[in-house]
């Protein structure tokens, strides 16, 4: 933290104390410093509030619009600044657990992948103090803008608000499995907040979804090419899916939670988009099978588990459950989507590696959760199998999760050009996501020229690694192109490319 904290106003103070947090994390290179930054506000997809106990309502627009009364003990305004500081960190937090990375990059490409990941990351960062400033406008929104620049990733005591942002990144293998998994969190987040019943945060959502889309591409585009490659021990790379699967899944935060139940009265999250009409199926069969036989446990051995697994309603419809289960149904989501990804990088498993190779195996919702997961404490093994002893669970986490010993093998691997395959298609050709009828405001270039860190500049780079070229001016009146949602980009593998 800087020695005397400052006022913040507006967001002019938060652009101003950003440059210095700009440099304080290393993020100075001209990529970054000369990049275009802008708030944008994109069409929402509905104008009235979609679920809760307002629904139907016009979305609010401010402060003023808020609903009165209290849900455990704090109002609207209070939760949502504790939302929006809590997305915002996650932006900036990725960010510095990235910066090392840029000395070690496989190719110009990768390194384009990861200065356009942390550019857009930190745009969204923006975009969330924006929320906190200009729309909230509350000292404890005030605060929470500040404190996004003032956390740091992995610093005891000073740290980012989620265990996954604080799980140092050491090589490109932790990248991309940082996009496929931690990003495509995001995206499930961003999905449910596009929905939400404020009508500035539903619409910032709606531009962010899109540069979302390019992460989410952008890590399964890493893990295919790690597989084409052929050269990187799988068991190794199971390693590092064993590490970073259930860091996505805690992110998703408790099975049974009752922030989602006050999410879900303020119309602010609610049940996950999807194409399937599974509201008025059973909740057996939208929720992850080992998860809902450990509910069904839970609130059937009352005297076992306690109140908090009493009045489930797993019975009936998917629609019925108590709304305390929300996060239950978004985690199996983002699981059962990653499960079609781990299909087709078991297909390149065949194709580019000897016979008999090992499959990649997707952990069980069960295994190395954290707080408050229902899981924290309990020990099973990737596939959901119980594990007996404290002392037999250490060992099987330290044979199965990275560890210095794979260091020397993993240099080995780094050492050859060719481990990672070339890539066939550019997630980030098109420069700039914005459409027609986006409002875009409080553009910033910071602009300092400082020497790269880094051998080759983009901005130098020919071919198919060049830089993006200028934004497009942006049309008015046309009509904008229609949103492809982002639960159809997770679950329909393959169905859509990054720019559509």
């Amino acid at each position: 933290m800087v020695d005397s904290a400052p006022e913040f106003r507006g967001f002019d103070d938060f652009r101003e104390y950003a440059l210095w947090y700009l440099h304080d994390v290393g993020m100075t290179v001209p990529e970054i410093l000369g990049h275009e930054l802008r708030i944008v506000h994109a069409a929402a997809p509905t104008a009235e509030i979609e679920f809760g106990d307002w629904a139907g309502r016009p979305k609010w627009r401010g402060p003023k619009d808020l609903p009165g009364g209290e849900w455990n003990s704090r109002d609207a305004l209070a939760i949502l600044a504790n939302l929006g500081n809590i997305q915002g960190d996650t932006e900036f937090g990725s960010n510095e657990l990235q910066v090392g990375l840029w000395d070690t990059a496989p190719s110009d490409y990768d390194r384009k992948v990861l200065l356009s990941v942390m550019n857009e990351e930190f745009r969204h960062g923006w975009q969330m103090a924006h929320f906190e400033l200009e729309v909230l406008g509350s000292e404890e929104a005030r605060v929470a803008a500040r404190t996004l620049l003032e956390r740091r990733a992995g610093a005891q005591g000073n740290e980012r608000l989620l265990g996954a942002f604080n799980q140092k990144i050491f090589n490109w293998i932790g990248m991309y499995s940082f996009l496929e998994f931690m990003d495509r969190d995001g995206g499930s987040q961003l999905n449910l907040l596009q929905r939400s019943s404020v009508e500035a945060l539903a619409q910032s959502m709606s531009f962010m979804l899109r540069e979302e889309h390019r992460h989410l591409k952008a890590g399964e585009q890493g893990y295919e090419r790690m597989l084409e490659g052929g050269r990187l021990p799988i068991d190794l790379l199971q390693k590092y899916v064993n590490l970073y699967a259930p860091l996505g899944y805690d992110l998703h935060g408790g099975e049974r939670s009752t922030n989602a139940l006050i999410y879900w009265r303020l119309g602010l999250k609610g049940f996950y988009p999807s194409s399937d009409d599974y509201l008025t199926g059973p909740a057996s069969a939208v929720i992850d099978e080992h998860l809902f036989a450990d509910l069904r446990l839970r609130e059937h051995e009352r005297a076992a588990y306690g109140y908090r697994f009493l009045d489930l309603d797993l019975d009936g419809a998917a629609q019925d459950i108590n709304k305390e289960l929300l996060n239950s149904i978004t985690v199996t989501f983002y699981r059962r989507s990653l499960v079609k990804h781990f299909e087709r990088f078991n297909r390149l498993i065949l194709e580019h590696y000897p016979p008999g190779t090992p499959k990649l195996v997707l952990p069980s919702l069960r295994f190395h959760r954290a707080a408050p997961s229902i899981y924290a404490g309990e020990r099973y093994d990737i596939h959901g199998s119980p594990i007996e002893g404290e002392r037999e669970y250490e060992a099987y986490l330290e044979a199965n999760l990275p560890g210095a010993a794979d260091s020397e093998r993993l240099s080995e691997v780094f050492a050859r050009p060719d481990w990672i395959a070339r890539t066939r298609q550019d997630v980030f050709a098109r420069a700039d996501m914005l459409k027609s009828g986006d409002r875009a405001s409080w553009s910033t270039r910071f602009g300092d020229r400082r020497p790269t860190r880094y051998v080759t500049s983009l901005a130098r780079t020919g071919g198919a690694h060049a830089a993006p070229s200028p934004p497009r001016p942006v049309a008015t009146g046309a009509a904008p192109r229609a949103e492809l949602p982002l639960w159809r980009f997770m679950h329909e593998a393959g169905a859509a490319g990054a720019d559509e």
